[in-house]
């Protein structure tokens, strides 16, 4: 599939001036074929490297406009995958180690930082689909204010109100960037847990799934929402498989979602139609009440040394018949991926590595990362919950056939699966199959490897056709 080619998604690249945009997929098509390299190894020469960093820090470049035509691949994507998109959004922080200040980042004691804002558009299914990078706003937090950096000449930070205004900042913008015959339902964590948001996404015509927080108060003498689903039967049981959760992650992060390894799980549910009332602080935003389904979802018998799941889900979306409860929980489910996908640009592109000195480079590199980081996580994320699918999922002809020579010992069927695929590339990268499942850092090698070897041959075969047109 030429779709998955990394220099596909800034073809329509719009800097202002044509040896920017050219600039660009260069970049790009260079840090893909070395995607874990340092910036010096990723370019051939010093002249390249030096083109790098004045890109990187031009004040004329936007990380929004690098953003933007990956954007519009992704939603191009979704509209030929038919359905609805799933949006999943949260946030993660960016950290820099050293005594060295780096211009523009929140300053912590040996280190500083900046805290990004991603949405990404998936399919709904089984299939673990992954459309692409679709809203990304990034924010400095300076004596508990957060500043949204914009980027621009003459403002380069704006103040929120509220920290948590980032979430219908990048709502709005997934819509406006939207097909509009697109159905949109955005799926969020516990942070999300907020009236005036819900009341912007159904204002613009979208649904949502959001895990609960707060224990709200409910319309008339209904008491609370925590206890009102305690007299509802379960209607509901699934046998599923938890992912497994490392402990490399934020303080934050690791009391709401605690490490763990894979497990099977035995989760029963039950669900309800609630009037919630609007709070106090909310107003005059929004309908004074809003009437949502409430899915509530436990585990059974878990393991003595395990946290239990347990969720509460508010959502738009119906809740008539057990598949519409079943649909809501495995929407839920779906948001792995956003975390999967910060593994993928911080391990596997090396995002906290790079070596730029202020937030606006930065900015800048981390939305020429995105593209990479997203063909990772493709292959990661099919191989891993799409074994059985075929290969072009994730590697087109040419890659296919380059792989077949890099990954020697391996010997590929002629219709390789997705899984078959990603474990040639990670032996490329030089995994060993007695160290289990591969990680992102020898994914990366492999997978750099992989290009730069593809992109030889692309270009080999260009010289060639262009050879016999000139003899015609």
């Amino acid at each position: 599939m030429s779709e998955m080619n990394v220099s596909h998604e800034l073809r329509s690249v719009a800097l202002g001036d044509h040896r920017r945009n050219t600039r660009a997929r260069r970049i790009v098509d260079a840090i893909a074929r070395r995607p874990s390299e340092g910036f010096p190894g990723a370019f051939d020469t010093e002249a390249e490297l030096e083109a790098f960093y004045r890109f990187v820090n031009n004040g004329a470049i936007r990380p929004d406009a690098l953003l933007a035509p990956h954007s519009g691949e992704s939603w191009r994507r979704a509209v030929e995958q038919g359905g609805v998109a799933l949006v999943l959004h949260d946030t993660s922080e960016f950290t820099y180690r050293g005594e060295v200040a780096r211009e523009g980042l929140t300053q912590k004691a040996g280190s500083q930082g900046f805290h990004g804002h991603f949405a990404i558009a998936v399919a709904e299914g089984e299939a673990p689909v992954v459309h692409g990078v679709v809203g990304h706003r990034s924010y400095v937090i300076d004596s508990g204010t957060w500043f949204e950096a914009v980027g621009d000449e003459e403002e380069e930070f704006v103040e929120l109100l509220v920290g948590s205004e980032r979430w219908s900042d990048v709502v709005a913008d997934t819509r406006k960037g939207a097909p509009d015959e697109l159905p949109l339902i955005h799926v969020m964590d516990r942070e999300a847990d907020d009236y005036v948001l819900w009341s912007r996404i159904i204002d613009q015509g979208d649904d949502f799934v959001i895990r609960a927080q707060h224990n709200r108060r409910l319309a008339g003498e209904a008491g609370k929402l925590f206890a009102a689903l305690e007299d509802k039967p379960f209607v509901v049981s699934r046998e599923v498989r938890l992912s497994r959760r490392g402990k490399r992650r934020p303080p934050g992060s690791r009391r709401t979602h605690p490490p763990r390894e894979s497990r099977p799980a035995r989760l029963s549910v039950r669900a309800t139609r609630l009037e919630v009332l609007r709070p106090a602080s909310a107003a005059p935003v929004g309908l004074p009440t809003m009437t949502l389904s409430v899915v509530e979802v436990v585990e059974i018998d878990p393991p003595p040394d395990a946290t239990p799941i347990h969720w509460l889900l508010l959502s738009t979306l119906p809740i008539n018949t057990p598949e519409d409860i079943c649909r809501i929980v495995d929407i839920y489910r779906k948001r792995w991926l956003i975390e999967e996908f910060f593994k993928s640009i911080k391990t596997g592109c090396g995002a906290e590595r790079r070596q730029a000195r202020s937030l606006r480079s930065l900015l800048n590199t981390i939305s020429l990362l995105i593209p990479v980081a997203w063909r990772l996580l493709v292959v990661r994320a099919m191989s891993r919950h799409g074994p059985t699918a075929p290969a072009e999922h994730i590697v087109d002809a040419v890659e296919l056939k380059a792989l077949r020579h890099l990954a020697k010992g391996v010997k590929l069927p002629r219709r390789p699966t997705c899984r078959q695929v990603m474990l040639a590339i990670a032996r490329v990268g030089g995994h060993l199959k007695s160290n289990g499942d591969p990680g992102w850092l020898v994914l990366g090698r492999g997978m750099e490897r992989l290009i730069e070897f593809a992109s030889g041959w692309r270009a080999a075969m260009e010289v060639m056709l262009n050879g016999d047109n000139s003899e015609m």
